[in-house]
């Protein structure tokens, strides 16, 4: 089955610029915010919402899916799955609060992952007992409204006590989805009798059907001496399987193994280092995707020293000597990683412990399909401070750059790294939210993994949507918010909100020549002038073609419009 994007027409775009312009004339909610001390809320339901997954629909706005706990109780209803859509100027496109997706009816819901998936959404997700984990693991496809497809959720696995290993339960760790051609792979762990654990997966099809029988594919990665769960972590193989990276908090090694419908590919699991993750944090190995097929592993070793390895389709491992490279060799410890594959280069970013202090500061560094590293062997600085819990996580921005978001111990922050590895933004970053209570909080009550994911869009700015704090930092009545961080370093401001909601986009940026102006369909922009930072005109143009700037001094400056009869900006930024 292919993935495609979700459908959001120029019709759309214009009947969200008009609500956009009728919401300023009273009280709203939702909408990106325009400074540091405003919430924007996704859902401020009473009880708890985490567990947030988002994703672009397309169009410039984006999915939001999290786990509610607004009516969920053992003796009631249960947890529930939310979603809401944003447009790009941050207006919901569903009810208030989110839409109900499922409601577990006396259950809980332990993890949640969510795709776009054949124009609509896909989502799957673990239940099971409270305060004892999941039994059963299920999905549902959705259309773009948020109706389900399927008359029922299709069950994936289930707790078996009757077979010999028993399923104790089923765990969120490795939950994911990878599309097919035929429909969707879902994997995630097991928990078996007999103090082991292993990893299964099954495919569901268009109309909801599961092709193997509950439990069938079972693969023990991980002796039962080094029981509890050890981390697996999938991504697809580009070829309708997917790549297994396996590890424990035990010195066994990281090993990965390629599956398809057959089953394993590789005659034997291929180990990457006998040195496995570091202990603090969420050190788990990261299995990243290039273009070309081929995998790599990205994960800091106990000796703290972030590392990435890359095997080939064949299972042979892609760079000669001890089969990865040191990203860092710096003489300070590095956790809690994140990678991405973006411009032809894995670009990992981690926290770095090099300022003498007990807590971390955060560092990036790119490799390429060669194994080469672009920048010195000491990393770039990101954030250059002491924080308690960076957990930095990158998503793509234009002209080959990324972002990096991250916690420091007053804000929420993000910071832009240019392909030389120069920052983008501010020194240490700009601040998405500086309210101590509406910043990521951790994911659950014994984790500090934060529980935020950032959304990039074709212009280059990066939407984040979060879960807080919670009242006064307890946990309790947490919300989930949301925020925009454009290529040039600010939010979204109110003309831009405008010209977000009518499909005004302008790229690249930053640019050097020349703009190109994205309209929507049958659309026309009129009385377009570029303006400096102190709001003077510099230029004007006749038509969307002759968008030059080139010759102009670099800095920020404003390109001003008319469209549908609306003032619309984009800032730019020229090099």
């Amino acid at each position: 089955m292919k993935t495609t994007r979700l459908p959001f027409s120029s019709a759309s775009r214009l009947g969200a610029l008009c609500a956009f312009l009728m919401l300023l004339a009273g009280p709203g909610r939702a909408q990106f915010p325009t400074t540091p001390t405003q919430t924007a809320y996704v859902c401020n339901a009473p009880g708890n919402q985490q567990g947030v997954q988002a994703f672009a629909d397309g169009a410039g706005g984006a999915y939001a899916l999290w786990i509610d706990r607004r009516a969920g109780s053992q003796s009631g209803p249960g947890t529930a799955l939310y979603a809401q859509h944003l447009d790009a100027a941050g207006n919901p496109l569903l009810p208030a609060n989110g839409l109900r997706l499922f409601q577990t009816k006396g259950r809980e819901i332990w993890g949640l992952k969510a795709i776009p998936w054949n124009s609509g959404l896909l989502v799957a997700w673990v239940q099971g007992a409270f305060t004892i984990g999941g039994d059963s693991v299920r999905c549902q496809f959705y259309d773009a409204a948020g109706t389900p497809q399927w008359a029922q959720p299709a069950l994936i696995a289930r707790r078996n006590t009757a077979a010999t290993p028993s399923v104790i339960f089923v765990s969120e760790n490795g939950l994911n989805i990878i599309p097919t051609s035929t429909g969707a792979i879902i994997t995630h762990d097991l928990a078996i009798g007999g103090n082991s654990a292993r990893f299964t997966f099954n495919e569901v099809s268009s109309t909801g059907a599961v092709r193997w029988a509950l439990n069938t594919n079972q693969v023990e990665v991980v002796s039962p001496s080094n029981y509890p769960l050890p981390n697996y972590r999938t991504v697809s193989d580009g070829a309708n399987g997917f790549y297994l990276v396996a590890h424990s908090s035990y010195s066994i090694g990281i090993q990965v193994q390629r599956f398809q419908s057959t089953g394993a590919v590789w005659s034997a699991n291929r180990v990457l280092s006998a040195d496995g993750p570091a202990g603090r944090g969420d050190g788990t190995p990261q299995p990243v995707l290039d273009p070309a097929g081929n995998l790599y592993v990205a994960w800091t070793s106990f000796d703290g020293d972030p590392l990435v390895s890359k095997i080939l389709p064949t299972g042979a491992l892609g760079w000669p000597g001890p089969g990865y490279v040191n990203l860092c060799p710096f003489a300070s410890r590095q956790a809690n990683p994140h990678a991405i594959w973006h411009d032809n280069a894995l670009w990992m970013v981690w926290e770095d412990n090099r300022l003498g202090t007990t807590s971390y500061s955060c560092y990036a560094q790119k490799i390429d399909a060669a194994g080469n590293l672009a920048w010195s062997p000491d990393g770039a600085p990101v954030y250059n401070q002491a924080a308690q819990y960076l957990r930095p996580r990158l998503a793509p921005s234009d002209n080959g750059s990324v972002m990096a978001f991250y916690r420091t111990n007053t804000a929420f922050q993000a910071q832009k790294l240019l392909p030389t590895g120069a920052a983008a933004f501010a020194v240490n970053g700009v601040v998405l939210n500086s309210l101590v209570n509406d910043q990521p909080a951790t994911l659950d009550a014994t984790s500090v993994y934060l529980d935020f994911a950032p959304v990039s869009q074709p212009n280059g700015s990066v939407q984040a949507y979060w879960s807080s704090g919670g009242v006064a930092g307890s946990g309790l009545n947490r919300d989930i918010l949301t925020a925009r961080v454009q290529s040039s370093g600010s939010l979204l401001g109110v003309a831009e909100r405008a010209a977000a909601a009518a499909g005004f986009e302008v790229y690249p940026n930053p640019a050097t020549s020349a703009l190109t102006l994205r309209l929507p369909a049958g659309a026309t922009a009129t009385n377009m002038r570029l303006c400096d930072a102190q709001g003077r005109i510099v230029r004007t143009y006749a038509d969307v073609s002759g968008v030059s700037v080139r010759g102009l001094p670099a800095g920020l400056y404003v390109l001003r419009a008319t469209l549908a009869g609306h003032a619309v900006s984009r800032r730019v930024m020229v090099e």
